[in-house]
């Protein structure tokens, strides 16, 4: 069975971060996080939060060779993003380790080959601003939405074809992770 395309989810969440950078309309409230683990020197980890009058954002970059930390602008995660975007293949990891860095090293020490893949950790709370009274609900409810999702990224189709055809395989997607309690993007529901 093929890996799972994740592209067009990649880039709808992407396109929701890139929103996100700045306080909006749109949202009452929300908060956001985002890890980029690349394959080559540098990481970037990036947060936000926007709470009434409490608004913080948050963007660095580790290098991985000497340790040295320094601070990016968080506009700057939609950049990353679509240098992540580059690979050739994106699928969602949906195996039992809970932190991005813990499945990065799951996935390096379980495998027998070096797939050499990125991982782009999405995590997004959002309450909008606007209720939608045409829905039928009293009360003035409030529309949620949330996202925890790990995507991988692999270079090219020859690197996803060897994984799909190893044991590392069983923690990546095989249909879809929306229905999983643990790992889903876009759950859309009423508070």
């Amino acid at each position: 069975m093929p890996i799972p395309n994740y592209r067009n989810t990649f880039v709808r969440c992407l396109s929701t971060l890139k929103s996100l950078t700045a306080a909006s309309d749109e949202y009452a409230r929300f908060r956001w996080q985002a890890v980029y683990l690349t394959r080559e020197r540098y990481s970037y980890f990036f947060r936000g939060t926007v709470d009434g009058n409490q608004i913080a954002f948050f963007g660095q970059q580790v290098d991985l060779v000497d340790g040295a930390i320094s601070s990016v602008p968080v506009r700057s995660v939609s950049l990353y993003g679509a240098t992540f975007g580059l690979n050739e293949t994106i699928t969602a990891y949906s195996g039992p380790q809970k932190s991005v860095i813990d499945v990065a090293h799951a996935f390096h020490e379980a495998s027998e080959m070096d797939y050499n893949p990125e991982f782009f950790y999405v995590k997004m709370n959002l309450l909008y601003a606007s209720d939608d009274s045409r829905i039928g609900f009293s009360n003035d409810p409030r529309l949620r939405e949330n996202t925890n999702l790990i995507f991988v990224g692999l270079e090219d189709a020859a690197t996803a074809g060897l994984l799909e055809e190893s044991d590392i395989a069983r923690w990546v997607a095989r249909d879809t992770v929306m229905t999983s309690s643990d790992w889903y993007a876009e759950r859309f529901y009423y508070s």
